[in-house]
């Protein structure tokens, strides 16, 4: 007599199971994920706390407004003095800024998208420095240099009527060298980008945390978060020819040498660099 077995219930394949009708716990939700993959590297965080302990960029009790342009090296600079904050070692008070220079065609929704994301308040300064910006210029000025010293003058003249006694930029390892090259080439003088370059006439310091920091990483960091960063209108659309080119060429010359960025980083800001005299005494006339 042959044995029988009752039939076994099919199981469902994972197409026809039913979906939950309750939404995705918080911690799954779009912006949480893109929180969770904001935080820079350790190498990143390395160099970062590195030049801030090396030329003392911020001390306790410090009061650090963060100037926020919407570029990608702004938005990784402030999740960097974000994550220094956390720390037992730190202890300082965080202020994100931007200068709003009623530039035509700058991507606002963008902006203010970002700063959602980063979930942090940006106190706006708006001063129409566009206009005044054009009629100083001569037929075919690029207008960044003026542009940036109006800019940097009202962030230091907020940053003091407002108790803040650090102005932090987001100047990183490229523009370092690029600043450097153009000095010795064009400028006949050996004088590079300072970590730390106190104002004359107001009690504030322009700090750059991210000076040791490559271009790459930050780019690397960009791709990563999935921000997308607002690019100055007016930059973009005057390019500085000597710059540029000189970034071409320092390009070209790290293919063939990987270590290039690095080398230099410690040459120019290494602690047995003869520079470093001139990092913090002397004025400075960069971009």
């Amino acid at each position: 007599m042959t044995e029988s077995f009752p039939t076994p219930t099919p199981v469902p394949v994972l197409s026809e199971l039913p979906m939950p009708l309750s939404p995705l716990p918080m911690s799954l939700s779009p912006l949480s994920i893109q929180r969770s993959e904001l935080s820079p590297s350790q190498s990143v965080m390395k160099l970062v706390h590195e030049a801030c302990q090396r030329f003392g960029l911020i001390e306790r009790g410090d009061r650090v407004a963060v100037g926020y342009s919407g570029g990608k090296d702004s938005l990784l600079m402030i999740t960097a003095l974000q994550a220094l904050q956390r720390r037992a070692d730190y202890e300082f008070d965080l202020q994100v800024i931007h200068l709003d220079q009623h530039q035509p065609g700058f991507e606002r929704a963008q902006f203010n998208a970002n700063l959602e994301v980063l979930g942090v308040h940006c106190e706006i300064i708006s001063r129409d420095t566009w206009s005044v910006v054009q009629r100083q210029l001569k037929p075919g000025q690029i207008p960044c240099a003026v542009c940036g010293r109006m800019r940097r003058g009202i962030l230091n003249q907020w940053c003091a009527e407002n108790g803040f006694n650090k102005l932090a930029l987001g100047h990183h390892l490229d523009d370092a060298l690029e600043t450097f090259m153009l000095n010795l080439l064009f400028g006949r003088r050996l004088e590079p980008l300072k970590p730390l370059t106190p104002a004359s006439d107001l009690p504030v310091a322009t700090i750059r945390p991210c000076l040791l920091v490559e271009e790459r990483k930050i780019e690397a960091w960009v791709d990563q978060s999935g921000l997308a960063p607002v690019p100055c209108p007016v930059c973009d659309s005057f390019p500085d020819a000597k710059r540029r080119d000189l970034k071409q060429l320092l390009q070209g010359l790290s293919d063939t040498q990987p270590e290039l960025y690095a080398s230099v980083r410690e040459a120019v800001y290494g602690e047995g660099t003869p520079l470093s005299f001139d990092f913090v005494a002397r004025g400075s006339a960069e971009g």
